[in-house]
């Protein structure tokens, strides 16, 4: 039996498995190419809107939140504006903010009739159009009147309520009515008229009042001339005089 034929056999099927191994790897690198990868990686591009997206994100979300926060820290607050009922709002017309000019600490300033000087102040005013018994005046809550003399000394009156007549200088005090003098004599009623031009007062109703002599009432009222140079009490009076009155005229 010849074997002269079989190193030639192997040898061929030595070069067939070579050369499948080459075209394995020929394949292999054909599929797997290091151009092909980086090729595929510059097709990929990032959407510009997507982008304007993102970095609007980031400054909305922080920013809702910090209004998250701050609503709940604040909520309290609001809550007890809401229950104590302040609201806004408007005039309905001009005309309505035209009929009632309030002020508010109002001072008048005038002079009387021998220039003596005077002022008129109140917490509030509201100016008020005119009635049956009073031209265009002002209603003052808390009125207070000044009057300086000649001599220095002054006259001051205080009330609840008042109605000032600017034109004519007239003052209507209401209320608890209080009239303080300088030399100390003071007077209380209820109601009074005091014409500040003239410096005279004058009330119907009944009246206290105290000095340093002594105590006097009167059920009718009281006149007051000449800025308290005069003072009638109308009516049934009483007059009780301090002992020490008594005893400074005795000597």
């Amino acid at each position: 039996m010849s074997t002269e034929g079989t190193p030639q056999v192997e040898d061929r099927e030595k070069g067939q498995q070579a050369a499948a191994r080459d075209e394995r790897q020929a394949r292999h690198e054909r599929g797997f190419s290091r151009d092909r990868m980086p090729s595929a990686r510059r097709n990929v591009r990032i959407n510009p809107f997507r982008r304007v997206i993102v970095n609007m994100l980031k400054f909305v979300l922080p920013l809702i939140a910090m209004t998250i926060m701050a609503l709940v820290v604040l909520w309290p607050q609001i809550e007890q504006v809401q229950d104590s009922g302040f609201r806004l709002g408007f005039s309905t017309s001009p005309e309505d903010l035209m009929e009632n000019v309030a002020m508010s600490n109002p001072r008048f300033f005038g002079v009387d009739g021998n220039r003596q000087p005077f002022t008129v102040t109140a917490s509030e005013a509201v100016e008020t159009d005119a009635t049956e018994t009073r031209p265009d005046h002002v209603y003052l809550s808390g009125p207070q009147a000044d009057i300086t003399l000649n001599d220095g000394s002054w006259i001051a009156m205080t009330a609840n309520e008042g109605f000032y007549t600017e034109t004519d200088g007239m003052l209507d005090l209401v209320g608890t009515v209080n009239m303080y003098h300088d030399n100390g004599f003071e007077i209380h009623t209820e109601e009074a008229e005091i014409a500040m031009n003239s410096g005279s007062a004058s009330g119907d109703v009944p009246v206290d009042g105290q000095g340093p002599f002594g105590t006097i009432a009167s059920d009718s009222g009281f006149e007051l001339e000449d800025k308290g140079a005069v003072i009638r009490f109308l009516g049934k009076s009483r007059l009780v005089i301090f002992d020490s009155a008594l005893n400074s005229t005795e000597q």
